[in-house]
């Protein structure tokens, strides 16, 4: 793969990262105001976000094989990695159909949809993995989405290297995108952001 190609890549997975640092953001500021419909919203963008990762540096499809080899090889990413994880990856995909299946999966049973809060304390604690449409469980950090669930702090901890070696590559392939705004610059910057606010 050219250097072309690898930097137009490395660009957007540095992209994909930063929606994951406002997700994270976004569900610190939900949580903090009691925002069910903020929790899911950032905790979507979140995983969309991260499944965006992994599908590019270890693609599902044949076809993409060898130019997500060719990124990890790059950027020093080994291919066995938890962020090689189909669930991650498919989370989203055919959500209709996905939905469909998981109403008829839990038919008559009784399911939980939507919660936020302490899992473990609530009425709601003895309620199966697979029967939960939508939850955060905010002291063990679990999202879980149709049936599958994830802890919040591997998910951030198994996204910390992979981030910092994309930086890097960036950082080598445009360091320009890196260097400080000149002052006056900057001044111009935060008086344009004074004046939307």
């Amino acid at each position: 793969m050219d250097l072309n190609k690898v930097g137009l890549h490395i660009h957007e997975l540095r992209n994909q990262f930063n929606y994951v640092e406002i997700g994270v953001g976004l569900l610190n500021q939900s949580l903090e105001k009691g925002s069910t419909p903020g929790v899911f919203f950032a905790l979507q963008s979140i995983f969309h976000a991260a499944g965006q990762v992994s599908r590019t540096l270890w693609a599902p499809r044949k076809k993409g094989r060898a130019r997500a080899e060719a990124l990890r090889k790059f950027m020093g990413i080994p291919d066995e990695h938890p962020l090689n994880n189909k669930d991650l990856q498919t989370l989203f995909d055919f959500s209709d159909e996905a939905n469909e299946e998981w109403v008829k999966k839990t038919v008559g049973k009784y399911i939980l949809m939507d919660y936020v809060g302490d899992l473990g304390s609530s009425q709601h604690k003895d309620v199966e993995i697979e029967n939960i449409f939508r939850s955060f469980d905010t002291k063990g950090k679990i999202y879980v989405y149709r049936g599958v669930g994830f802890n919040m702090e591997n998910v951030m901890k198994t996204l910390k290297p992979v981030s910092d070696a994309v930086n890097k590559a960036h950082y080598h392939l445009f360091p320009d995108q890196w260097a400080e705004a000149p002052a006056d610059e900057k001044k111009s910057e935060d008086k344009q952001e004074e004046a939307k606010s």
